[in-house]
């Protein structure tokens, strides 16, 4: 956990601030599919967090401040072991920062950070991601996976004919034809996260029998494995084929399992979620006799974990956290490359913020360099900026598009203020037809993390003649009545994107009226650019389409990237394969602790 997220991860996500998932980071809520390390979106923290697995070195790349050094860190740093390596039983206990809204992750609701982290040992896809962030075929649940054909686009999947969901119901194409037209977005009955590449698709087709069948896509989309994978991805039919029994029907009760673990009992209370072995799972047997995940709040965290009763924190950027994390005598600390970042979101919907020039100036007023060494520092991380919307530092196809557009540069800031109509008074302060500019940040409450940002934040646009104001709101209220309503001028949390990295951003950005798009605007030429990306399967090309569409979004300014953030964990001695990682899916039948 964090102390300043929201999440939701991939994903695609949503977080505060910055810690990751912030409350898990934060309190995460909403995301552009989901995440973690191989869903589909990007999920939304308080501030950033996230966890993954892996292992290897990241490729470094020639641009953006501190990228080589961020690309340094490894993919994953949890300890890895043999299967036969991990001793029987145990309990792993874990927190998060709320129990599920919906437990639904493709629902509206369901698209917070902490909801994946509790059904992500319950589920489980075709696809699984590898520590490099590249896919292959889960054998436990599909004996093929692979591109049929290019031009139209279709791809052939075999499931395991073992593969079973909890009630003992064979997994078929019924389920990913059921779930591909509930979240295409076709039928707005149905109240889906986000759309992203399941509205490219035209079909499925049953082949052979029930557990063969193809995906036509009606539009190339590279990223297609994004929905094959675990949390959540793939739902059964019987949760699908209904609106009002995927909005609602799971809205307080967990989703069916096809993974190695189910949910045993969810105690409201004491919010307390149990998860125990599947007994209809036909691979591997789980390691161990119980998960269990808790909710505790950010300000208790680190101390819950020094005190033996969670068995691993995520530290996000919060150095009292990572202070006594480090303290803990069993305990030990792994850091890997991440994929959360924090950044402030304009509402340019109305107001002065709806002037490009204003916003620009914003950017340009803003010292990212501080504000990234202010989190990254004291985590003992390589400090950094966030210079794209689209790829993470060290990531293929990284370049830094943000330092031209809205890099630190007080003289621009003022001129930009200048044409925009804002005139400096004799105390430096701007105002236009008699009318001060000020401009309100929107923070959650008891957030140490972003109350740190909104004080930066407000002290370099003080230097430009710009007021800012706290408005400060009860953090359980943050996104649904501020973010998601838009209620809001400028405000702070972070993304946590997947391994597929393109598609997943759409949302973000394009349409206007998108699920995730919280900036109030959008460019009308960016529908063309994604569909062209999206569409492009040479990876260099893609890239590159990936690169034009960040300049696009850079240009018009309705967010400010701020800080990419390492996943940092402190975990109990002895618990292998499950820890710090950027992309890789943690495989929770070897979850457990050394023999």
């Amino acid at each position: 956990m964090a102390d300043d997220l929201p999440a939701s991860m991939a994903g695609q996500d949503k977080i505060n601030d910055q810690t990751a998932v912030t409350q898990w980071e934060e309190t995460m809520k909403r995301i552009n599919k989901i995440l973690g390390a191989g869903a589909l979106a990007l999920t939304l923290t308080v501030t950033g967090c996230s966890a993954g697995g892996g292992g290897g070195a990241k490729e470094t790349v020639d641009s953006g401040k501190g990228a080589d050094a961020t690309a340094s860190l490894p993919t994953t740093d949890w300890e890895v072991a043999k299967f036969d390596e991990v001793k029987q039983g145990g309990t792993l206990t874990l927190a998060v920062d709320q129990l599920p809204d919906n437990w639904n992750l493709l629902q509206a609701d369901g698209a917070l950070e902490a909801g994946a982290q509790i059904i992500d040992p319950t589920s489980g896809g075709p696809v699984r991601i590898t520590a490099d962030g590249s896919w292959e075929a889960n054998p436990d649940y599909a004996t093929e996976v692979k591109v049929v054909s290019d031009d139209p686009q279709v791809i052939g999947i075999k499931l395991n004919p073992k593969a079973v969901w909890q009630d003992g119901t064979p997994m078929s194409y019924k389920d990913f034809d059921a779930t591909i037209k509930s979240s295409n977005g076709t039928n707005p009955e149905f109240q889906n996260a986000a759309d992203n590449v399941y509205k490219d698709i035209e079909s499925v087709t049953r082949g052979d029998s029930d557990q063969d069948f193809t995906i036509t896509f009606k539009n190339k989309n590279a990223d297609w494995p994004s929905i094959l994978g675990n949390k959540g991805t793939v739902v059964a039919a019987s949760v699908a084929s209904d609106p009002k029994t995927f909005n609602e029907g799971f809205a307080s009760k967990p989703m069916p399992s096809n993974g190695p673990y189910i949910v045993d009992k969810v105690d409201t209370t004491a919010q307390v979620v149990t998860l125990v072995p599947n007994p209809k799972w036909w691979g591997q047997a789980p390691k161990l006799d119980k998960v269990i995940m808790k909710v505790v709040s950010r300000d208790a965290l680190a101390q819950a974990y020094a005190n033996k009763e969670i068995d691993a924190l995520i530290v996000g950027t919060n150095k009292d956290n990572y202070d006594t994390a480090k303290k803990r005598e069993d305990g030990e600390m792994q850091q890997s490359a991440g994929v959360t970042w924090s950044h402030l979101t304009i509402n340019a919907s109305k107001g002065v913020l709806a002037d490009v020039k204003v916003r620009q100036a914003i950017g340009h007023a803003i010292d990212r360099d501080t504000i990234s060494e202010s989190r990254l520092a004291p985590i003992g991380a390589p400090v950094t900026n966030q210079n794209s919307v689209v790829f993470m530092p060290g990531q293929k196809g990284y370049e830094d598009h943000a330092t031209e557009a809205i890099g630190y540069d007080v003289e621009k800031a003022k001129a930009l203020l200048d044409e925009a109509g804002y005139k400096a008074g004799a105390d430096g302060a701007r105002a236009k037809d008699g009318k001060a500019l000020s401009i309100a940040y929107t923070l959650p409450a008891n957030n140490p993390v972003s109350e740190q940002i909104f004080k930066l934040v407000q002290a370099n646009l003080k230097v430009v003649g710009v007021a800012v104001t706290a408005n400060s709101v009860p953090s359980d209220k943050y996104f649904s009545d501020y973010v998601n309503k838009l209620n809001f001028e400028v405000t702070g949390f972070s993304w946590v994107g997947t391994p597929f990295p393109i598609s997943s951003k759409e949302s973000l950005f394009y349409p206007v009226d998108s699920e995730q798009n919280y900036t109030g605007i959008t460019d009308e030429k960016l529908g063309a650019m994604w569909a062209e990306a999206n569409a492009e399967l040479d990876p260099e090309k893609r890239i590159k389409l990936a690169n034009d569409i960040d300049k696009a979004v850079m240009a018009y300014a309705p967010l400010i990237p701020l800080t990419p953030t390492p996943i940092t964990y402190g975990v109990k001695k002895g618990l292998v394969n499950y820890g710090s990682a950027q992309f890789q899916d943690i495989d929770w039948t070897t979850v457990g602790y050394k023999s």
